[in-house]
């Protein structure tokens, strides 16, 4: 089996790497059915329209929520949503130099923007917000592009035709996107602007580990290892806690030094978290559950199954 990140894995039922996680985590109902009581009694942010591509918003608020922490350089930003990709879709070969200007002045452009209106731990006034949003918006699309090749069929970076320039990226988002993104910013400042000053670590990277590719999580927060959902109809499933728990087996080396995981919930601005040893003990039904133990055995089932054991 060919190595693919961790949420490609849980995509399908039949999957081992899905199969031994519900095996090893199989008591999700007790937490999904308070999580989602808890989350009943929020009130949701509801778009007013339907978004074209719901994930597309996900992705975008989960940059802008990462801005408030810290800026993430440009070239390393570049790099994560595989910019250097994108040019083989911005003209034929003989303009290929020339097809890149855009892709360069759009990073450029946000390098500026960032340094000028400076969002870390900061509740950005209107205009500054809906301009981030808007850079945010671009961002989730190209990472949407670098992740499913397929989307160069309707994207619209590409679709009816290229955009060209930094102000046709930016005004690709209609307004009522922007004025959603925004709703959903200010809702997580105004709710959790104490965690600001927290340490963090954005896009934590979780090294390869036989089948499953090098994989990313949205990000940590004190310790805190979060994953940011923009869902209409608020659902905690097994699948996104399944999730949760093999991000914290594939840091088996104790790298980030996590000790909760959390889900954030962007359109109810409602963080759920439970500390480690509360969330193991929870899933697994066994009040002396070792996590090294779980992660050695998660290490060596990926392994054995790249090597076409275990499956």
């Amino acid at each position: 089996m060919k190595p693919q990140p961790l949420t490609k894995h849980l995509k399908d039922s039949s999957n081992p790497v899905r199969q031994f996680l519900k095996q090893r985590f199989p008591r999700t109902a007790s937490l999904t059915r308070k999580a989602n009581l808890q989350l009943q009694s929020e009130d949701t942010i509801n778009p007013g329209f339907k978004p074209k591509i719901y994930d597309l918003l996900a992705t975008a608020i989960g940059y802008r929520i990462r801005y408030s922490f810290v800026i993430t350089s440009v070239d390393e930003l570049a790099e994560s949503v595989g910019a250097w990709f994108f040019s083989y879709y911005w003209g034929d070969y003989p303009s290929r130099l020339h097809s890149e200007k855009p892709i360069k002045d759009f990073f450029d452009s946000l390098d500026d923007t960032l340094e000028a209106i400076a969002p870390v731990k900061q509740r950005l006034k209107d205009e500054q917000e809906k301009l981030l949003a808007r850079y945010c918006y671009v961002l989730a699309l190209f990472e949407q592009l670098c992740r499913d090749i397929n989307s160069y069929l309707y994207s619209p970076l590409l679709m009816p035709r290229r955009k060209q320039s930094v102000d046709e990226l930016l005004g690709i988002p209609t307004d009522a996107e922007i004025d959603d993104l925004c709703a959903m910013s200010w809702l997580f400042y105004d709710r959790y602007h104490d965690r600001l000053s927290l340490r963090s670590v954005l896009s934590p990277t979780f090294k390869e580990c036989g089948v499953v590719s090098e994989s990313d999580a949205d990000l940590i927060v004190g310790r805190c290892l979060m994953e940011i959902k923009a869902s209409i109809k608020p659902k905690i499933t097994s699948l996104l806690l399944w999730q949760l728990a093999g991000y914290l087996l594939l840091d088996d080396k104790d790298k980030y030094k996590i000790r909760s995981v959390g889900i954030y919930m962007a359109r109810q601005g409602k963080l759920l978290q439970w500390p480690i040893v509360d969330f193991l003990r929870q899933l697994t039904g066994n009040d002396v559950v070792s996590l090294a133990q779980l992660r050695q055995e998660f290490c060596m089932f990926c392994q054995g199954v790249r090597l076409g054991r275990g499956a």
